[in-house]
């Protein structure tokens, strides 16, 4: 029996119909065989049997070892051809992420599995009630309804002034753009910056999805041995003494995804030194740095750097809410001045309702008590876990107890 009642001609009908009217394009390949099963609800063999239909049609084909695709011919007549998207987009200049982070990200929306990866608060820790009254602000802040130059509102970008005053970085409106969070600021970087086949130098392990952006625009990655709170600049300043071509530092100092680890001072003035001798620009990605628990963390490496060279970039998609989609970066102004520009070609710039509704989160207060009540949670939260692994798991496996981030 077929709890379901899905019969294998519901699954043809299905399937015929997706590649019938071109929402499933030829060269697309089928889920697995118990993937379909699972999703029709129905025993494999059902959908063997209307797979075989399907194939005797002309409407899949199986390839050995590789899976089943939609063929390249209509369904209704085996004489006129599809458009093959999958063939026509193989050498874009943006090609798709590979099969292991595409797997990755179709199961960071399993809600079943306990997401570490990502770096996303739980629903319970977002400031709902708080942040509805910077909504409700709107009514009176929001009145621009026509395009912009790209740079954003200048009450978001001199609330983010004196916020990142606060940290220790000198950086007037002038020289903050709006972004709509830090892998579009990567994004900027990568196409109004670098250099085709310039080699960006990252920590040996660094966020999965910040490597794929600059590895799909064409730049050489090179990892930097990384270790507890220490990078090896003297492995960096050897390979830059050989390198003749453009380069660029990305690193994500402060409480690093995936391993929570924070760089000393000494690194950090390190790298300022090697950006000055070697005149190599850092990509700071500071977006945990809110996120501590114990205490403060060591100052921003773009506050050591006075020769500006540093581009400084965060987000609150970590402190808030990842939907918000808004954070900044900051640099020299000329630099900024030329990804506004960019901005402005690819699609005029961060919206302005979340830009207006952190404005007034920040101004009022509101920013800096979400945060001293998340630490206390996520505190809760960290310590609770380190007694459960103590319980459960000391014979088998080691840890650190993180003192901020994800």
């Amino acid at each position: 029996m077929n709890p379901s009642g899905t019969t294998y001609r519901d699954i043809v009908e299905y399937i015929e119909k997706k590649a019938a009217e071109g929402e499933w394009s030829a060269g697309r390949k089928l889920p697995t065989q118990r993937e379909m099963a699972a999703a029709f609800g129905v025993n494999r063999s059902t959908v063997i049997h209307a797979l075989d239909v399907l194939k005797e049609r002309g409407i899949i084909e199986s390839k050995t070892g590789s899976g089943t695709y939609v063929s390249d011919y209509d369904a209704s007549t085996l004489s006129k051809r599809f458009v093959n998207w999958t063939d026509f987009s193989k050498y874009s200049l943006h090609p798709t992420n590979h099969d292991i982070v595409r797997k990755i990200n179709k199961l960071e929306l399993d809600d079943s599995i306990i997401q570490l990866g990502k770096g996303e608060l739980h629903e319970e820790l977002f400031p709902k009630r708080l942040f509805d009254e910077s909504l409700c602000s709107l009514e009176t802040t929001y009145h621009h309804y026509g395009y912009d130059d790209g740079t954003g509102d200048y009450r978001y970008r001199k609330a983010v002034s004196s916020y990142l005053k606060d940290r220790g970085i000198a950086s007037s409106p002038d020289t903050i753009l709006p972004v709509s969070g830090a892998l579009q600021a990567l994004q900027l970087i990568t196409l109004g910056l670098l250099q085709m086949g310039a080699t960006v130098y990252t920590p040996q392990i660094s966020y999965v999805h910040s490597l794929h952006v600059f590895r799909t625009s064409g730049m050489q990655l090179k990892s930097i041995p990384f270790k507890k709170q220490r990078l090896d600049t003297e492995y960096l300043r050897d390979d830059l003494s050989k390198n003749k071509g453009s380069s660029m530092l990305y690193v994500n100092p402060t409480f690093q995804n995936p391993v929570t680890t924070t760089l000393d001072d000494q690194s950090r003035k390190e790298l300022v030194e090697l950006s000055r001798d070697y005149q190599m620009p850092v990509i700071e990605d500071d977006i945990f740095r809110d996120l501590w628990i114990d205490q403060e963390p060591q100052p921003p490496i773009a506050s050591f750097d006075h020769n500006g060279h540093t581009l400084f970039i965060g987000s609150f998609s970590k402190t808030m809410a990842p939907t918000l989609r808004v954070g900044w970066m900051t640099g020299p102004a000329d630099v900024m001045e030329k990804l506004s520009d960019l901005r402005m070609q690819l699609d005029y710039g961060t919206s302005y309702l979340p830009q207006l509704a952190m404005y007034d989160f920040l101004e009022t207060g509101k920013y800096d008590e979400h945060l001293n009540t998340l630490r206390k949670k996520l505190r809760d939260r960290r310590d609770t876990l380190a007694q459960l692994l103590e319980t459960y798991i000391a014979d088998a496996a080691t840890w650190e107890i993180p003192e901020g981030g994800m």
